[in-house]
C-alpha cells in the first residue's frame, strides 16, 4: 500500500478489532504503511499464529475473542488505550445468535472493558447501513438506533451494538456505511462472480443503492479519528448512487463484458435462501446468500446521505464507481480471465 499523508493519530496506543479482515486488515497495513510503530498498535485477533502468518506484526497481535467471555483478557489488552477502531463483525448467519455473539455481546464486552481500563479512549465503530434499515433517499440513514427499523437480523444486530456503544458513556462515533467493495473482499468477489455467469440473477425492479469503495471508508475512519470524538451516527455514501441492475452491469463493463440479466421474483430468491441455509447449517459454514440477505435485498433501497459525514468530518468519498470496480477487476485477476475466455 502506497504511503500517503494522513492526520495525527490521537495518542496512546490504538486498538483495532477485525483486524484479520477485510477492512481491518487494510486499516492496518495503511498505519503500518505510513510508518506507525507495531508497538503501538493492538490488534485483536482470535487466532494469533493465523494473524502473524497474515502479516500481522507478532509485537501488535494480542488473542482476544469477543465472542468469548474472557474479561481479564480482554481488560489486559485495552489498558492505556487513545482510540478504539472497531471493525470487528459477523456478516453471516442463520439464527440471530449467530450475528449477536460478536455484533451484540462482543461490542458489549469491549466497551465495558474500554470503560473500566480507558475511559478516556475515542472509541470509533465501524457499523453498517443495515442498523438504519431501507431508505430510498436517505432521509433515515442517519438516525439513532433507538429509532432505526432494520430488516434483517444482520442489521437488527449491529442497531444493538451501536446502542451498547452510545450507552456506554465513552467518547464515540459511528459510521454507518451502505455496501463497501474492494480488492480482496470475499463478498466483493462473489458479486463479480455472480455478474460474469452466463445468466445474472437480478430483483424483479431495480431499486436505489449506495456503495463505497473500501479505501474511502477508511479515509472516513481516519477522518473521524483526526476529530474529537463526535456522539454521532455517520452514515457514509460512495460519490454515485447506482441500483441494484446497474451494479451488476457495471461490475460486468469493469470486466469487458455485459450483464445478462435475469429477474427472479423474491418468493424464488426466498426458497434458494433457505436451501443455502439448511446447507450452511449442515456444514457450520453460513454463506453470504442466505434468506437474511434475501430480507434486505426485498427492501426499497439502501441510500445513505452524505451529508452528516461532509458537515461533521469535511469527508466526500471521490472513487468512483467505475475506477474502484476496474481497481477490484485488476486486483482479482478476472479481468485475464475474461480476456482468456472471450
Amino acid at each position: 500500500m502506497a504511503k500517503t499523508e494522513l492526520p495525527e493519530l490521537p495518542s496512546g496506543d490504538l486498538l483495532i478489532t477485525g483486524a484479520t479482515g477485510f477492512l481491518g486488515g487494510r486499516f492496518v497495513r495503511e498505519l503500518l504503511a505510513n510508518g506507525v510503530s507495531p508497538s503501538r498498535l493492538r490488534c485483536l485477533v482470535r487466532d494469533p499464529t493465523r494473524a502473524v502468518r497474515g502479516g500481522l506484526p507478532a509485537e501488535s497481535v494480542r488473542a482476544v475473542d469477543l465472542a468469548a467471555h474472557e474479561p481479564q483478557v480482554l481488560l489486559d489488552s485495552v489498558r492505556g488505550l487513545g482510540a478504539v477502531v472497531h471493525f470487528a463483525g459477523t456478516l453471516k448467519g442463520v439464527r440471530a445468535a449467530d450475528f449477536a455473539a460478536v455484533n451484540i455481546d462482543g461490542t458489549a464486552r469491549l466497551v465495558a472493558a474500554v470503560r473500566q481500563a480507558s475511559p478516556q479512549a475515542h472509541v470509533l465503530a465501524v457499523s453498517s447501513l443495515a442498523a438504519a434499515g431501507p431508505s430510498r433517499d436517505g432521509a433515515t440513514s442517519a438516525l439513532p438506533p433507538g429509532r432505526t427499523r432494520p430488516v434483517s437480523l444482520y442489521g437488527e444486530s449491529k442497531r444493538r451494538g451501536e446502542l451498547a456503544v452510545l450507552q456506554s458513556g465513552l467518547p464515540c462515533t459511528i459510521l454507518r456505511p451502505p455496501v463497501v467493495y474492494g480488492p480482496g473482499d470475499g463478498a466483493t468477489r462473489l458479486l463479480f462472480r455472480q455478474s460474469l455467469a452466463p445468466l445474472v440473477a437480478v430483483p424483479p425492479r431495480p431499486t436505489p443503492l449506495s456503495v463505497i469503495h473500501a479505501d474511502d471508508v477508511l479515509a472516513a475512519v481516519w477522518a473521524a479519528l483526526a476529530r474529537p470524538a463526535l456522539g454521532l451516527i455517520v452514515p457514509l455514501d460512495g460519490p454515485e448512487r447506482t441500483d441494484t441492475h446497474a451494479f451488476s452491469r457495471a461490475i460486468a463493463a469493469a470486466c469487458g463484458r455485459r450483464a445478462r440479466q435475469l429477474p427472479v421474483p423474491m418468493c424464488v430468491a426466498a426458497g434458494a435462501a433457505h436451501l443455502a441455509d439448511l446447507w450452511g447449517r449442515m456444514r457450520r459454514d453460513p454463506g453470504y446468500f442466505s434468506r437474511d440477505k434475501v430480507r434486505e435485498i426485498a427492501a426499497c433501497g439502501w441510500v445513505a446521505d452524505p451529508a452528516p459525514a461532509a458537515a461533521a468530518l469535511g469527508f466526500r468519498a471521490t472513487i468512483t464507481l467505475a475506477e474502484g470496480l476496474a481497481d477490484v477487476a485488476r486486483h482479482a485477476g478476472f479481468v485475464r480471465r475474461v480476456v482468456a475466455g472471450a
